[in-house]
C-alpha cells in the first residue's frame, strides 16, 4: 500500500466514525425536548381592566391584591373571583393568618397617604389597624409582607427598613435600615425550606438597586452593583428541592445564585429594553422548569409572554398570548400537579390570567 492509499484509507474510516457518532446522536430523545405550542392553555380568569398588584397562594386559594381592592378565588373550581373589600383602594400586599384574619397594606396613587387595614371576620369589615410601622405619629407604606408561621413572626419592608412583630403587625421593631429613609421601595421572602434565612432589597434613592442576604438575625452579605444600575429587585424565588438555588428578577435582568449567593449569573439580560422581571416561579413538580414574566417600563400595550425554562435556567424559550395587549407582567404563582403547571399571571390593567402547561406531551426525536 503506497502513501496515498494509506492516506485515503484513514480518511475513510475517520468519516465512518463520525458518521456513525451522528447517527447515534440524531437517533436518541433529548432529556429536554421543547415544549410545543399546543401544550400551552390560555385564559383570563377574571379582574380585566385592573392592576394586579400582587398574587398570594395558600393551599386552594389565590389571593389578588388590586388597585381596587382584594379579591380571591378558590383554583379548584369554576368560581370567579370574588371581593373581600376594600374596594377603590390600591393594594400593594396583603398577610393571611387564616381565612378570617387578614391584614393589608395601602398606598393612595396620588396622595401616596399610606395605611394598614385588617378584618377578622374573612373581609366583612375592615378597620385602619393601629400600628407601629414608621416613625412615631406616623405611617410608612409596608411595601410587602412575609409571614414565618413557624415562629409567629411577620417580617415588612418600608422604603428603606425591614422590620419585624411578634404580634401579628401592632409593634413593630427595624432590624435593618431605617424608618423614613430615601427610597421607592423593598421587598422581602423567607426560604420556605430554612426560614430563618431572609432575603430583601430595594432601590435606593439614587436608582441604586441593593440585595441583602439576613440570617441568624444578622446580615451574611449585601450587594450594591450584583446588577448594573438603575435597577431594583423585584422577585426573589427559591428552589424548593435545593435551597441554595435562588433566582432573583430585577429591573433589566433575571439572575441565579447556585450558593446561597457566593456566585451569581445572568440567566436573561433585557437591560437595553428595559424590561422587569416582576414574575418568576419554579416547579414544584419539576425544578428544572422555570418560568418568568417581565413588565416593559413606560409601554401603554405590551405583548403578554411568558420565559420558560426547561433546564434550571440555563436556556430559554417564550410563549406569546397574540390576544391580549395589556400584557404587562406583575407576579407569577405556580401550582404544580401531575402532568400539569398551571401559572397565574397577575396582570398591569390585564387582570389575572391562568397558562395551562401540559407536561405530558411525548418526547420528540432530534
Amino acid at each position: 500500500m503506497n502513501i496515498n492509499q494509506l492516506i485515503k484509507s484513514v480518511l475513510f474510516l475517520l468519516a465512518g466514525s463520525i458518521a456513525s457518532l451522528s447517527c447515534s446522536e440524531d437517533s436518541v430523545i433529548e432529556d429536554n425536548p421543547p415544549i410545543p405550542p399546543s401544550s400551552f392553555t390560555w385564559k383570563q380568569v377574571g379582574l380585566d381592566g385592573l392592576k394586579v398588584n400582587r398574587l398570594e397562594s395558600i393551599e386552594n386559594q389565590l389571593y389578588a391584591m388590586t388597585n381596587d381592592g382584594l379579591y380571591t378565588m378558590n383554583v379548584d373550581t369554576e368560581n370567579e373571583f370574588s371581593s373581600l373589600g376594600l374596594k377603590g383602594r390600591n393594594l400593594l400586599d396583603a398577610v393571611v393568618f387564616d381565612e378570617n384574619h387578614l391584614l393589608a397594606s395601602y398606598r393612595d396613587t396620588e396622595s401616596f397617604k399610606p395605611e394598614i387595614y385588617e378584618t377578622l371576620d374573612g373581609g366583612l369589615h375592615w378597620v385602619i389597624k393601629e400600628h407601629s410601622f414608621g416613625l412615631p405619629g406616623t405611617t410608612e407604606a409596608v411595601t410587602d409582607f412575609e409571614w414565618d408561621v413557624s415562629n409567629n413572626t411577620l417580617y415588612a419592608t418600608g422604603y428603606g427598613v425591614l422590620a419585624k412583630s411578634t404580634d401579628q403587625g401592632t409593634t413593630w421593631q427595624p432590624i435593618w435600615g431605617g424608618w423614613d429613609y430615601i427610597g421607592t421601595g423593598m421587598m422581602v421572602e423567607l426560604n420556605p425550606q430554612k426560614p430563618a434565612d431572609i432575603w430583601f432589597g430595594g432601590q435606593g434613592g439614587i436608582e441604586n438597586g441593593y440585595l441583602v442576604h439576613w440570617q441568624d438575625e444578622a446580615v451574611q452579605n449585601e450587594w450594591n452593583d450584583l446588577v448594573p444600575n438603575p435597577t431594583v429587585p423585584k422577585a426573589i424565588v427559591f428552589d424548593n428541592s435545593t435551597p441554595q438555588n435562588i433566582y432573583v428578577g430585577w429591573e433589566g435582568e433575571l439572575n441565579r445564585t447556585s450558593g446561597s449567593g457566593k456566585t451569581w449569573e445572568t440567566l436573561i439580560d433585557r437591560h437595553e429594553e428595559a424590561h422587569f422581571f416582576f414574575g418568576v416561579g419554579v416547579s414544584d413538580s419539576n425544578p428544572d422548569l422555570v418560568f418568568a414574566g417581565k413588565w416593559i417600563k413606560g409601554a401603554e400595550q405590551q405583548p403578554l409572554t411568558l420565559y420558560y425554562s426547561q433546564n434550571g435556567g440555563d436556556t430559554w424559550e417564550e410563549s406569546t398570548y397574540a390576544d391580549e395587549d395589556q400584557g404587562g407582567i406583575f407576579d407569577l404563582k405556580v401550582i404544580s400537579t401531575e402532568g400539569t403547571e398551571r401559572i397565574f399571571l397577575a396582570l398591569d390593567k390585564g387582570g389575572v390570567y391562568e397558562v395551562m402547561m401540559n407536561t405530558n406531551e411525548p418526547q420528540t426525536i432530534k
